[in-house]
């Protein structure tokens, strides 16, 4: 039960509320910008009793327990010193991102011919020509990167690792004044932020919340960062005139209904991997401690202590010490040892060594328990997060379908929420300066009324790199018994095996086929004209000439050694 504020609390927060009364709209005021002291003048009683969730679990842990409001700015700080500083957590953010982006999601455009009325040759040449020339804009820094260092794959691995590990990243669309095609810029959730009241004049009945401002009905109208200078800048999510997407968060973990920013993935794990971390070093300084030799003279009680041996330590070949009765006995130090041998003691004098405990042999387990506990609360396979694979086939097989599982709703996530947008501005800005040919799509865009034939011609699937299989005879044996039983199709095995299209293989495979018939036409026309059995003998003789070339030739080059 909450007591009353204090005498010194309530005088704060009177202090907060007069402070604050003057401000023009006390909506536009975010939770992540406040001083903490905001939210007695909400709740009545100070914030210290009052929760939020920062990532702590304990007062001098992490940070106090707060489950009540969601602070994201200390969680992105905390998360992002984490991932700065902590083995765990950057091993577990890389590995998830490789496994997840790797080279980049690649599209295939898959447009609903019943619903467009074109054959389904015609529809694939055009999904070709579609993916080719997005592939050609997406591998060309200067064409999709608004700052010129960067392809498509690598924007991918960039916005996925910032909103995993800030919770999200803003997504800019931008256009090129040189090609008229779109361009990508990442902000980073961190400079999302709501601005100050002087510095911002919203439309009535619009209202901001950490950075993101909603209109009348709850939908996001805009997003507000926070410029190097300290300004404050409002990018609209559509475009007034045109309707196009403009800007929108990606988030890296899945939100609640009323969250309004994306947690980072390590907020729940925050304290697990601090408290692992700790355990390392303080077990690394042990070992350390361990591996060095410290030596005391240990004295009978009659025998009078001798001072310490000056820079001991230093390779010399002899050390001077000096008795408490001023008596200076001189040591021989041997060179090829380092640190100090002592070669003689006096009478009553022994050494007598100086270690702490052995190491410890709990680390081990406890550091497998912690990982996969973390490895748990972000649906991964342990195996996978610590890249060891020590059981036996059928489990490690699991492990991987497991993984394979949670890859798919990754891919299928990431596509919808940060590719197929760009797809769709990219592919709207190639139609308008015609280097693309759809038949109403144009007109389908700007006719609500038309949202399926719209909807048909930008449909498109989103796949990763395909792990490879720990048995890929078994797997190929597999896939060839689904489509012979009619259970699955060429196209789909492919995608799923290999990673390709079944279509552009055929092709290729075609063309394969193509240049061994070209390249075995003369052995074949030598065999026509010749006879088959005098053409064989023919060959054979020039094999064996062949080999007594390069036999004479090794004999002359062990001559001249």
């Amino acid at each position: 039960m909450v007591g009353k504020p204090s005498i010194l609390q309530r005088a704060v927060n009177a202090v907060w509320n007069v402070t604050h009364s003057s401000q023009a709209d006390d909506n536009i005021r975010a939770v992540d910008d406040l001083d903490p002291f905001a939210y007695a003048g909400q709740t009545g009683f100070s914030p210290w009793q009052s929760s939020i969730y920062d990532g702590g679990k304990f007062a001098g842990g992490f940070g106090p327990t707060q489950i009540q409001h969601i602070d994201y700015w200390t969680l992105r700080q905390r998360s992002a010193q984490l991932f700065n500083e902590n083995l765990y957590a950057r091993g577990l953010i890389r590995r998830l991102v490789t496994n997840e982006i790797n080279t980049g999601l690649t599209p295939e455009a898959a447009p609903d011919e019943e619903i467009i009325g074109l054959g389904e040759d015609e529809l694939n040449d055009w999904s070709e020509t579609v993916e080719n020339r997005f592939g050609i804009w997406g591998k060309t820094p200067e064409l999709c990167y608004w700052k010129h260092k960067s392809t498509f794959g690598a924007i991918q691995r960039i916005a996925r690792t910032e909103a995993l590990v800030e919770g999200d990243v803003l997504v800019v669309m931008r256009q090129s004044q040189r090609t008229r095609l779109p361009m990508i810029q990442l902000v980073s959730g961190g400079k999302v932020q709501t601005p100050l009241g002087d510095q911002v004049n919203i439309r009535q009945g619009h209202v901001i919340r950490h950075g993101v401002e909603f209109d009348t009905q709850g939908r996001v109208a805009a997003h507000w960062i926070r410029q190097d200078d300290g300004s404050a800048k409002r990018i609209p999510a559509f475009g007034e005139k045109s309707g196009r997407r403009i800007s929108w968060l990606v988030y890296g973990t899945d939100r609640r209904l009323d969250d309004v920013r994306g947690q980072p993935l390590l907020a729940i794990v925050m304290q697990s991997l601090k408290e692992i971390d700790r355990y390392r070093d303080s077990a690394q300084r042990k070992a350390v401690v361990n591996s060095i030799l410290a030596m005391f003279i240990e004295k009978t009680e009659d025998k009078p202590g001798t001072l310490p041996v000056q820079a001991g330590a230093v390779r010399r070949d002899k050390a001077t010490v000096a008795d408490q009765d001023g008596k200076k006995r001189s040591f021989n130090i041997a060179n090829q040892i380092p640190g100090v041998v002592m070669e003689e003691l006096q009478h009553g004098e022994k050494p007598q060594g100086f270690h702490s405990q052995g190491t410890d042999v709990n680390f081990g387990t406890f550091e497998e328990a912690i990982i996969q506990a973390v490895a748990w609360a972000n649906e991964v396979p342990p195996e996978i997060l610590r890249l060891a694979f020590s059981n036996n086939y059928s489990a490690s097989q699991a492990a991987i379908n497991e993984f394979k599982i949670y890859l798919n709703r990754v891919w299928s996530d990431w596509g919808e929420t940060f590719c197929t947008p760009i797809y769709i501005d990219w592919l709207l800005s190639e139609a308008l300066l015609q280097k693309i040919q759809a038949p109403g799509m144009l007109e389908a865009w700007r006719n609500p009324q038309r949202w399926d034939q719209f909807g048909a011609w930008v449909c498109v699937d989103w796949y990763g790199s395909i792990k490879p299989s720990t048995d890929m005879l078994k797997q190929a044996k597999g896939s060839k018994l689904l489509v012979d039983e009619g259970w699955s199709t060429n196209a789909r095995e492919a995608r799923i095996t290999t990673g390709t299209k079944f279509s552009k293989n055929i092709k290729r495979l075609k063309r394969e086929n193509e240049l061994k018939v070209e390249a075995a036409r003369p052995l074949a026309e030598f065999k026509r004209e010749f006879g088959e059995q005098n053409a064989d003998e023919a060959i054979s003789a020039l094999e064996e000439a062949s080999e007594a070339v390069v036999q004479l030739v090794e004999e002359g080059a062990s001559n001249d050694r």
